[in-house]
């Protein structure tokens, strides 16, 4: 019996000293001024800090689930470069001219093998510039030149 009590009271020591010891880390950290600085940039920019979460969790994600993986990646760059997609999406002729013909069609090709390996980054983008461009459509800016 009392040999019990000295284990139940040497597991309340070793709880509370594991416990201390975490706190004491934690308000190592809060001190820590790099990590304040990422606490409070995070907490100022939470859609970017949403976006790099979601990055790293699809960039692991894709070792073990390549679709929900890549799906999860493209959404993000689809959401992030929608205007950068576009803008050769919606003049093909003038992205072809400014690159020149060679360059546009081993450019080509190599999109065409990137979305043969990694099919759901393409149409996780694809899908994000689209509900983007639906729900936010871009404004026209009128120092633009005409072609």
């Amino acid at each position: 019996m009392a040999e019990e009590e000295k284990n139940k009271s040497e597991e309340k020591v070793e709880e509370s000293s594991a416990k201390g010891k975490f706190n004491e880390t934690l308000d190592n950290l809060k001190k820590n001024e790099k990590i304040e600085d990422i606490y409070n940039y995070a907490k100022s920019n939470t859609a970017d800090t949403v976006a790099y979460v979601a990055m790293i969790l699809g960039i692991l994600i894709l070792f073990f689930e390549p679709f929900y993986g890549g799906t999860i990646i493209g959404v993000v760059t689809g959401l992030y470069f929608s205007k950068e997609i576009m803008r050769p999406a919606r003049n093909v002729e003038g992205f072809v001219e400014e690159l020149g013909m060679v360059r546009s069609l081993i450019f080509g090709g190599l999109l065409l093998a990137f979305f043969i390996k990694a099919p759901m980054i393409f149409i996780g983008a694809a899908i994000a510039v689209l509900v983007k461009q639906l729900l936010l459509p871009e404004k026209k800016d009128v120092t633009e030149k005409k072609e």
